[in-house]
């Protein structure tokens, strides 16, 4: 019995604080704080203009190093094992098989022919551009649009899509080249890293231009 008091004034005694200060201190998160380039109370101007410059191609350099980097690790985590470039090649070529066309208007031939006429966007366009002639009690008139100005607009946007579209296959081309001849290894059978960081990271400049 006497040893059962002994237990419950041991559990019953409370506990030393800590001495080293780690409790609510710690819970307390610290607001991140972005960097300054300059001093923050320049006058809106050519100094203050180009402070910001700097700063927005500090953040562009720093997103580049910070996506170089990642791929750049897998590239060599890849590299361990063996790498067949025909089947890069085929899987690259199998995603750009698989992805969907927007859908576009089809024009009928004959309004195709008549835009593709010299002459006829210069004449569309000074059909709406030129000012209304009159009094100035006159009500002024609303330009009258041309009923092909709709299929002008697809057709334009239709030609941008496909030399994006044309510009992003040669560029994938090029890196693809690129790649295969910076993996050939050297004279002692060793791969070259140099230039296969080279072709890397022009491959992410790419990649965040686009972006």
């Amino acid at each position: 019995m006497p040893s059962s008091k002994i237990y419950e004034n041991i559990n019953m005694t409370p506990k030393r604080p800590r001495k080293d200060g780690a409790g609510g201190d710690t819970n307390v998160a610290k607001k991140k704080k972005g960097f300054s380039v300059g001093p923050a109370n320049l006058p809106d101007g050519t100094y203050r203009r180009k402070i910001q410059k700097i700063k927005s191609d500090l953040i562009h350099k720093a997103k580049v190093k910070k996506s170089y980097a990642k791929i750049k690790e897998n590239e060599l985590a890849k590299g361990s094992s063996k790498f067949s470039y025909t089947k890069e090649s085929t899987l690259e070529n199998d995603d750009d098989a698989t992805q969907t066309e927007p859908a576009s208007l089809e024009l009928h031939p004959d309004r195709q022919a008549m835009l593709d006429a010299p002459g006829v966007g210069q004449r569309l366009t000074s059909s709406t551009d030129c000012p209304p002639t009159g009094g100035l009690n006159r009500r002024k008139r609303r330009p009258k649009l041309s009923p092909f100005m709709k299929e002008v607009e697809i057709a334009k946007r239709r030609k941008d899509e496909i030399e994006r579209k044309q510009r992003i296959r040669e560029a994938k081309q090029r890196d693809r080249e690129a790649m295969a001849r910076a993996r050939r290894p050297d004279q002692f059978g060793r791969r070259r890293l140099g230039r296969e960081s080279t072709v890397l990271l022009d491959r992410v400049k790419r990649m965040v231009e686009e972006s």
